[in-house]
């Protein structure tokens, strides 16, 4: 008896050790495919305007390479040094309303001044980070004026994923269907699910012709940067004032509503001194990421919430990965049909934006403060230069002061 009892026992160690190490595996490759996921849906939706912002500037083929090698690397190493040293998913990327600045004014300037405006705005970033009143304002900001504010943002993302149903219904119901399926019975499986199903709709409805031959890695391009004072005015100050407001404001809030601590100061500080080492080689921007930072914060990631920065980790490989082949890379993604990038990142924000709503509107004392925020925000308005992101919080919180006086 005592024998059996040991074999029984020793079984049933063996069977927990295989069950948890399975578990660990599952685990990672949750944590793979959402960092995947995370760099797939932020170059297939922007790397167009990168290049267009870098056309503008006057920058060759293989300087255009070369500030996607930066970007690449500079949003790379930020993500996993943040992420690992705080043991929270801070994920980076590069600023897409700044890209479209870049578009209508950088060519106005030659190039050097061009990047000269670049690493002035990577100064500007390092200032806010040494001043503490101004990072401080940024955590002040109340969580529900500020999560309505990104549930507007993720909106559009979100109701763009319904509109293929129209252009391409096979794709969007097998999509759909999988989102559903596994959604219901096999969360955690959803994205790599749809990534796979994505996959295999690009391969036969993308445009595979303009996929690179060959891999070849990128090489940097040092171009010395010129300060000129009207570029600084027209392009640092805008920059700056974008990827404060519109990327790192709401990269705050996104990680905020998921429950995290957010090192601001740091943040700031680290992607400012980024910006200013990257610059001459094209990094124009790199800042808190927002839309694809929360594809690596939700439950489906991982259950404990303290694993789920490794997701970022693998980002940050990816981002590398896709920086040193850039022109193989960007090929491949820009092959993805938009409505496959439009369903991948909608399905994949569908959990944050009800979690936004939800945190937006539960509590009565800022919900109609909120909803001011929410309806300015979606509204895309720009007034005297400010942009409706700005002007919501705006609206929102001079409402509740308003009001809060009045109760």
């Amino acid at each position: 008896m005592l024998l059996l009892l040991v074999r029984y026992s020793a079984q049933e160690s063996l069977y927990m050790k295989i069950e948890t190490a399975t578990n660990q595996r599952l685990s990672t490759l949750s944590h793979i495919t959402a960092g995947f996921s995370a760099v797939l849906v932020g170059y297939t939706s922007s790397v167009v305007i990168i290049m267009q912002a870098a056309t503008s500037a006057g920058a060759s083929a293989s300087q255009i390479e070369s500030w996607l090698l930066a970007l690449g690397l500079a949003m790379g190493l930020t993500s996993i040094l943040f992420s690992w040293y705080y043991k929270t998913p801070i994920l980076t990327a590069w600023s897409t309303p700044g890209a479209a600045i870049l578009v209508s004014s950088a060519s106005q300037y030659d190039l050097p001044v061009v990047i000269g405006s670049f690493v002035f705005s990577g100064l500007l970033i390092v200032i806010t980070g040494l001043i503490t009143p101004l990072s401080k304002f940024l955590q002040r900001i109340p969580t529900p004026l500020a999560t309505a504010m990104l549930g507007a943002i993720l909106l559009p993302f979100c109701v763009d994923a319904f509109q293929p149903v129209m252009s391409m219904p096979i794709a969007f119901f097998a999509m759909f269907i999988a989102y559903v399926i596994t959604k219901r019975h096999y969360a955690k499986y959803t994205m790599l699910t749809l990534l796979a199903i994505g996959g295999i709709c690009a391969y036969f409805l993308g445009d595979n012709s303009s996929l690179a031959t060959e891999l070849t890695i990128a090489k940097p391009i040092w171009i010395t940067p010129k300060l000129e004072l009207t570029a600084l005015l027209n392009i640092s100050v805008p920059l700056y004032l974008v990827t404060m407001l519109s990327q790192n404001l709401p990269g705050i809030a996104m990680m905020k509503s998921y429950h995290y601590s957010v090192p601001v100061k740091s943040v700031l500080m680290g992607t400012g001194v980024t910006n200013v080492l990257a610059a001459p080689f094209g990094g124009f921007s790199v800042n808190l990421a927002a839309i694809s930072a929360a594809i690596c914060m939700n439950e489906e990631v991982d259950e404990d919430i303290s694993q789920r920065y490794k997701a970022v980790l693998w980002a940050g490989l990816f981002y590398i990965f896709a920086g040193l082949l850039a022109t193989s890379v960007v090929a491949v993604f820009i092959s993805f049909p938009k409505e496959i990038t439009h369903m991948l990142a909608g399905f994949a924000l569908l959990g944050t934006l009800l979690m936004c709503l939800q945190s937006a509107f539960n509590n009565e004392q800022f919900r109609e403060a909120a909803l001011i925020t929410f309806l300015v925000t979606i509204s895309g308005i720009t007034f005297v230069g400010i942009g409706s992101t700005l002007w919501g919080l705006i609206a929102g919180w001079f409402f509740y002061q308003l009001t809060k006086k009045e109760t």
